[in-house]
């Protein structure tokens, strides 16, 4: 079993107003898990056998008549079919592969929370995190960031680590131009160490949504990226907390990293029964730095 979190006050944080250096990353090494964060492997290969189909489906069909108007159609629902699961299937490889999980055997998970801060709900589910004894990892909003920066150095000096949510949390983001979505990550992450006085690591894309635009920016702004093992889906309004606690214990096993969301109702009622979870199973939550870690 690992040891508890740090005492909340014992290592306050940089007010958020400073501009103190950024603090190094406590592992700048590369490892087995985060060097293979961003490789597309086989699913480049399936991208480019897809249009390759569906090119010589169409240069057929053109050619000769004969060959019939289903062939290039199937082709395209097949192509279409390809990019689809490398928008939304973390695993499938095609645009980029995001960290899901950890190969560890310790008894740890790290409990991500998105879409904060929020001064309705963020203090709550810090307190949560104190009273059980757990640390996560809170990806925040930057332009939330840019209104509460005391919420981020509350995260910091309490024990949690800060990553990079986009600047906007936007559906569009898929979409972005490289270099500009490159310029919003890097903006969210000045916004983060001006806070904290710690560079993140780590880009989570809104929604989990994936692009070759946004593999690229992200390897533009120097982070990695990261996916979950499970989601409570708490951001969606008709998701029970039953459903959530259901869809997060099928990720309970060492190294998982789930997400549960800031800004909910009902978010630090949810994050206590998964503390719970955690606990009667003998689980122990770090920030993601530290669970990947454990994989060296």
């Amino acid at each position: 079993m690992t040891s508890k979190a740090p005492d909340a006050h014992a290592s306050p944080a940089p007010e958020a107003n400073a501009s103190p250096a950024p603090e190094a990353h406590a592992s700048s090494a590369p490892d087995a898990q985060a060097s293979r964060v961003l490789a597309s492997g086989w699913g480049k290969v399936a991208l480019a056998l897809a249009w390759a189909a569906c090119a010589l489906a169409v240069a057929g069909r053109v050619v000769d008549a004969r060959v019939p108007a289903a062939v290039p159609l199937a082709a395209l629902l097949l192509l279409l079919g390809v990019i689809a699961a490398g928008v939304f299937l973390q695993g499938s490889g095609v645009f980029a592969r995001p960290l899901q999980s950890v190969a560890t055997s310790r008894p740890r998970v790290a409990v991500t929370i998105d879409d904060g801060p929020d001064p309705g709900s963020t203090r709550a589910l810090l307190d949560a995190l104190d009273a059980k004894g757990h640390r996560a990892t809170f990806f925040v909003i930057g332009e939330r960031a840019a209104r509460h920066p005391e919420l981020l150095a509350e995260m910091a000096r309490r024990g949690h680590a800060v990553e990079n949510h986009s600047l906007r949390h936007s559906w569009l983001t898929t979409f972005t131009p490289a270099p500009r979505l490159a310029a919003e990550i890097e903006r969210t992450s000045a916004l983060i160490v001006s806070a904290t006085g710690r560079a993140p690591r780590w880009f989570r894309p809104p929604v989990g949504l994936l692009s070759p635009r946004v593999a690229h920016a992200v390897r533009l702004a120097g982070l990695q990226l990261v996916g979950w093992t499970a989601t409570a889906r708490d951001g969606v309004d008709s998701t029970s907390a039953e459903r959530s606690l259901a869809l997060l214990q099928r990720g309970l096993a060492p190294g998982a990293i789930l997400v549960v969301h800031d800004a909910r109702p009902g978010g630090a009622a949810l994050l206590l029964r998964l503390l719970d979870l955690l606990d009667a199973r003998k689980l122990r939550s770090v920030t993601l730095d530290e669970l990947v870690r454990d994989a060296g």
